[in-house]
């Protein structure tokens, strides 16, 4: 399937980006630039609140049954999320009906109605989505790390809030804080489906999105990273969560991404080889792979398993031992890379054959780099990558202090001095 996008910048400052494809469906997504890292301790949870709100009706679609009607008479579909740096708007729906779901959207971030008596009933269905949230074992080991190594600066529970933050939020509050946070400045907006009519499709987002302001919105990208050895104690569980992460040294500029195709060759391959020796030969964890936390400026990658708590320290000790070993023999080969590249040819059909994916992609990398995606000159990039290349930018992968985080049953084994004496 082709990839032949195109980015367009309207007469407002409006970014916005067309991808054709050979479907039946159009994939339109609305994307600030913004969410919980810009929010004050207390409007922690605020920008997932207004979310919430922002699909609540407005003088239009005054319920939920006015939008279902309209989505089902027209055969759509629609959503939202937020996240630590991002609010979307997004839905998919039949070609033929893409100015539906475009009014829509539009709709909703402007008019609204924030119903008080809705804003109510909300704060019971938030409460419950973060109580839900904070039963999930994955969710207390990545609120965890974030708190021990981020001091919160990353995901965690500033996404969803607090029971007291969610009960403080006001109607002028939310609606001051979400229209401070809205404009063409910190917009990308991206359809993906079936265009058959760019020009006539970039007039009509001109129009519906004309109402937003530009004014500049401030980004939240400080982070301060305290590394450490941290264990988050669950005394009913069987296992243990094992994290070992280590600084990115590449860095996350345009100029950087070939450095980091390199690193993230080799992270396959140590990956691939520790895997064989924690689970195949010694039978220590069902799954090894690799895990990163951190933002736009920094990030910390490494090391994830599972295990018992009496294999803990020899399941850290055979990582420590053999990550040294594999990271100075240097026995990568032009034959590893090339089963690499062909693995990566699955991934890369599934790409091309998604509309969401690429909607997602294709903003993420404007967000992040300011240019618009080539996704062949992405492959072309990634598949020139070089054994010399893959050994010499991934020097310094280890250096600096190490962080293991742990959540699980307790032990005893200090596995800050485990990894220090196993590392050589």
């Amino acid at each position: 399937m082709k990839f032949e996008p195109s980015l367009h910048k309207l007469s407002n400052g409006l970014i916005v980006i067309l991808d054709p494809m050979d479907l039946e469906t159009i994939n339109f997504n609305v994307h600030f630039n913004t969410g919980s890292r810009d929010e004050k301790p207390n409007e922690y949870g605020l920008t997932h609140f207004c979310e919430h709100m922002l699909c609540k009706g407005t003088p239009r679609f005054p319920d939920k049954k006015a939008i279902d009607d309209y989505f089902d008479y027209y055969s759509g579909e629609r959503n939202a999320l937020t996240g630590n740096s991002r609010l979307e708007f997004h839905g998919r729906i039949l070609a033929e009906n893409a100015d539906k779901l475009i009014d829509y959207i539009g709709d909703q971030l402007q008019n609204s109605l924030f119903d008080p008596q809705k804003i109510e009933i909300e704060r019971g269905v938030v409460k419950d989505e973060l109580r839900r949230s904070l039963d999930n074992p994955f969710r207390q080991f990545d609120d965890f790390v974030s708190e021990k190594l981020f001091n919160y600066a990353t995901f965690s529970f500033r996404a969803l809030g607090t029971e007291d933050t969610i009960s403080s939020f006001t109607r002028q509050q939310a609606m001051d804080f979400i229209y401070s946070r809205m404009s063409t400045k910190n917009c990308i907006i991206c359809a993906s489906g079936k265009i058959e009519d760019r020009d006539a499709l970039l007039k009509y987002i001109e129009k519906t999105f004309a109402f937003l302001p530009t004014f500049d919105v401030p980004e939240n990208k400080e982070i301060h990273y305290t590394p450490g050895v941290f264990h988050n104690s669950k005394q009913d569980n069987k296992n243990v969560r094992l994290n070992i992460l280590f600084t990115d040294k590449c860095g996350n500029k345009f100029e950087d991404i070939y450095k980091n195709r390199c690193v993230a060759k080799f992270e396959t391959y140590i990956s691939r080889e520790l895997n064989k020796i924690i689970r195949h030969e010694n039978g220590l964890a069902y799954a090894f792979s690799m895990v990163g936390y951190g933002n736009e400026d920094f990030n910390v990658n490494g090391f994830k398993t599972e295990t018992s708590s009496r294999n803990i320290e020899k399941c850290a000790a055979l990582v420590a031992k053999n990550a040294f070993r594999i990271y100075n023999e240097n026995k990568i080969t032009a034959d590893d890379l090339d089963r690499f590249n062909r693995q990566n040819k699955l991934k890369q059909a599934d790409f091309l054959e998604s509309a969401s994916r690429r909607c997602n992609i294709l903003i993420g990398f404007y967000r992040d780099y300011g240019r618009l995606y080539d996704f062949y000159e992405n492959v072309k990039l990634s598949e020139s990558v070089t054994v010399e290349d893959v050994i010499k930018y991934s020097r310094g992968y280890f250096d600096g202090p190490v962080s293991i985080v742990t959540q699980g049953a307790d032990f005893d084994t200090d596995l800050g001095a485990v990894w220090a004496e196993n590392f050589k």
